[in-house]
């Protein structure tokens, strides 16, 4: 039995989970407000949901073959309310579409600096089912195109980023949204060597194309542990597995979503960065195993003494447990997906929630996106790598009709 079946939560799991049924009686959450107005939504107790994996119908990619259906270094995937999905290679710096079959429509955008070329875009969302917006840090800019690839607009990138996957967000007024880390320790070469805790404070930095406004919110401090050992003249970084980390998720219809710490608690704030709601699940501690400090371990190496030590560092460095919550993903209907925490091998399973703290359903996914996934009109969207490496873009099958 894994540690997924002990979870404990006093929910309705009444045949919610991926197309399969689950035992229990349905049971409601309790609510509560605080003083101060925040309304607070407890879970507790225990049921054992069953879940049947939601299992890819539509694969696009091959190793070798049609070059249309090769890609390089997928950074984006999008879905149209008519089935088109849209898959953007960073490598090529190009935008495929393809229906909704898998069948190849057109190439939207090409390398290159001009109208409607891109030069190293690494996301991209569509808005309204007429535009996709993507973001190219080759040219530090945000470019608008029309489905047939037509560049509408351009403008330069509100907060200057790498990152491998855009993480920025559109909301229904039209603002960008991206975080922005700022830190006040200085940066010193060469680094101080160990276990190094660092702190900085997180904003959400909002920007409106339309007026060419910009606003920041603070949405709370920061603090990650890095293991800093000098190797063969040179320095290895090392961020400490399962440290707990602060997540924030915009909703496009207005405020955030946060997650911080290890226990399962999610919290909504208002666009003053003010907590408005709080969900809270009586879950119990999941522990980081002596399996998961040697897996750990031999992602260092053992090429040489130093690396072992490194290896035996960063073992003792991980903490006693894990986050519940690893991730939040928005989908298009204004849904919360919770991504529960997994090892290597675990199946990544989601709890979705409704704005009003609603609990709605648990999926699981029978494949392993490498970046955040896409929940597009009743599916999940992402992208996959097979034993070679190489990645293609795969579709679910249609996901269980939640509740209201």
């Amino acid at each position: 039995m894994t540690r997924y079946l002990r979870w404990l939560i006093l929910i309705s799991l009444s045949g919610l989970a991926c197309g399969s049924e689950s035992r229990g009686a349905p049971a409601a959450a309790v609510r509560e407000t605080l003083p101060n107005g925040t309304i607070v939504v407890h879970y507790a107790g225990q049921q054992e949901p069953q879940t049947a994996p939601l299992q890819i119908d539509l694969r696009i990619g091959v190793t070798e073959g049609d070059p249309q259906f090769m890609f390089g270094d997928i950074r984006g995937v999008e879905a149209g309310s008519d089935g088109t999905i849209y898959v953007l290679d960073y490598l090529a710096s190009e935008i495929r579409a393809f229906d909704s079959t898998g069948r190849y429509l057109r190439t939207l955008t090409r390398k290159g600096q001009g109208p409607g070329e891109l030069k190293a875009a690494n996301g991209m969302m569509l808005v309204g089912d007429s535009a996709l917006w993507i973001q190219d840090h080759g040219q530090w800019m945000m470019i608008a195109v029309d489905l047939n690839g037509e560049e509408l607009t351009r403008f330069k990138m509100p907060v200057l980023s790498f990152g491998y996957v855009w993480s920025g967000i559109i909301d229904h007024r039209g603002r960008f949204w991206k975080e922005v880390i700022v830190s006040d320790e200085p940066r010193q070469y060469p680094p101080k060597e160990g276990l190094i805790e660092g702190h900085a404070r997180g904003y959400l930095k909002s920007y409106d194309p339309r007026t060419e406004t910009t606003d920041s919110i603070y949405v709370g401090d920061l603090t990650d542990r890095t293991l800093i050992a000098r190797i063969k003249g040179g320095y290895s970084y090392r961020v400490v597995p399962y440290t707990p980390r602060r997540i924030t998720v915009v909703d496009p219809a207005g405020g955030f979503w946060q997650v911080s710490g290890t226990a399962y608690r999610i919290a909504r704030l208002d666009e003053q960065g003010d907590t408005a709601l709080v969900i809270e699940v009586a879950a119990d501690p999941v522990p980081v195993t002596d399996q998961d400090r040697e897996r750990a371990s031999k992602g260092v190496g053992e090429e040489s003494p130093e690396q072992q030590r490194l290896a035996q560092q960063i073992a003792g460095a991980m903490p006693e447990v894990k986050p519940w919550i690893t991730g939040l993903v928005m989908d298009d209907v204004g849904r919360l997906w919770a991504q529960r925490t997994a090892t290597d091998g675990e199946p990544a399973i989601y709890d979705v929630f409704r704005a009003d703290g609603g609990y709605v359903g648990t999926v699981t996914l029978g494949f392993t996106p490498y970046f955040p996934i896409r929940i597009r009109h009743g599916r999940v969207y992402g992208a996959v790598r097979d034993s070679l490496d190489v990645p293609s873009v795969v579709r679910s099958e249609p996901l269980p009709a939640f509740p209201n």
